[in-house]
């Protein structure tokens, strides 16, 4: 029995079976009075009894942060966010747990968060850029403590997370781009590198790509997934966003490409026969296997470095198409759409550099108009 209802004085009490003590075994129990009626006192009875045994029951005064952490990894981020950022949520707060998760979750106060901060700042063992996530994903879990009705306010709230210095951004001309392209055409990632020039995806997505994804009647490519590598399995799961999933429209240089390669993949397919792996990616081996998005990245960081160009990360390629477009004129908006981001505003933010020279060409430009009109 879980719990049961008595009468006192005026009113009524509930005693509630909570479980039991891990250290001596012995039977808790816990008692809530102040009901005026019978009916007030089963209400609240049968409330408490459904939070036990759904495991939503604690004690505020008694948790700690790492109990309340692990409880909220469990049922709220397990379920509702990426299984990527899930392993890493659960990075941070082993991170939280060895500083400050033997805290009482009540007892927790802004002073123990930024302290925290200041030690992993001065130990430099984790970036500026880490720290800040750690935080955002803390102020997260401790927002649902207090929704959760767990604790009264957050402390997070009162905190100065630390700022990450913005890094300048390395991309490549159209003349370096051109001439990578041509000096890796017959390398198994030629492909990849390709996709993310001259369309500006998201390492993932391209190795995600299906050729039911490409339409070539109308020249364009639908991104709908995005590849990753959890606990040594790849995994297909949808994009970064809901506006990761978009429609891109295709160079006429990088259809015809496609197409070699499709009958490239065709041969293969049948010198393989029966052996080859038909799961229909585009980047795959020859045997049909997807291509490892860790594999691309590597590959292509040996590849900068023994052509000897200037080096650049695979991801950012997709910062040099998006550049190349800012650059010619091609509106924000579009830009925006074509790599998937959230809003134009996340695109301008990240392609500011880009701007000061683009409001030049546009002075001059309307300079020219008033000129003639002169």
């Amino acid at each position: 029995m879980r719990g049961h209802i008595r009468k006192r004085g005026a009113g009524y009490q509930i005693v509630v079976d909570i479980g039991r003590d891990p250290i001596t075994n012995k039977r808790k129990q816990k008692s809530i009075g102040g009901f005026k009626t019978k009916k007030e006192a089963e209400k609240a009875l049968a409330e408490y009894i459904s939070k036990i045994e759904k495991g939503e029951y604690f004690e505020a005064e008694k948790i700690s942060l790492k109990e309340f952490l692990d409880h909220w990894l469990e049922t709220y981020a397990k379920v509702n966010v990426a299984p990527k950022t899930f392993i890493r949520y659960k990075e941070f707060c082993n991170t939280i747990n060895n500083y400050i998760g033997h805290n009482k979750l009540n007892q927790i106060k802004p002073a123990h968060i930024q302290k925290f901060y200041s030690v992993l700042i001065d130990e430099g063992r984790l970036s500026n850029s880490t720290i800040l996530k750690i935080h955002r994903m803390l102020h997260l879990a401790l927002k649902h403590a207090v929704m959760w009705q767990m604790i009264i306010n957050n402390p997070t709230e009162a905190v100065t997370a630390p700022r990450v210095k913005k890094t300048e951004m390395s991309v490549w001309d159209s003349d370096t781009a051109n001439k990578f392209l041509n000096d890796i055409k017959e390398t198994p990632i030629y492909i990849p590198t390709l996709l993310a020039l001259t369309t500006g995806m998201r390492q993932g997505e391209i190795c995600a790509l299906k050729w039911d994804n490409i339409n070539f009647s109308n020249g364009t490519i639908s991104v709908v997934n995005s590849l990753q590598r959890l606990n040594g399995k790849l995994v297909i799961k949808p994009p970064k966003t809901d506006k990761s999933i978009r429609n891109i429209s295709l160079m006429d240089f990088t259809i015809k490409e496609l197409k070699e390669h499709r009958k490239k993949q065709l041969e293969y397919k049948l010198l393989f026969g029966e052996n080859y792996q038909d799961e229909n990616f585009v980047c795959a081996w020859e045997d049909g296997r997807p291509m490892d998005p860790h594999y691309v990245s590597s590959k292509f960081a040996k590849l900068v470095k023994q052509l000897n160009y200037p080096k650049i990360r695979f991801h950012d390629l997709r910062h040099t198409h998006a550049t190349m477009l800012l650059q010619q004129g091609v509106n924000p908006k579009i830009v925006q759409e074509r790599l998937g981001h959230s809003q134009v505003t996340v695109t301008l933010d990240i392609y500011s550099h880009v701007l000061p020279n683009m409001q030049k060409e546009a002075v001059q430009k309307l300079e020219s108009l008033f000129q003639k009109k002169a």
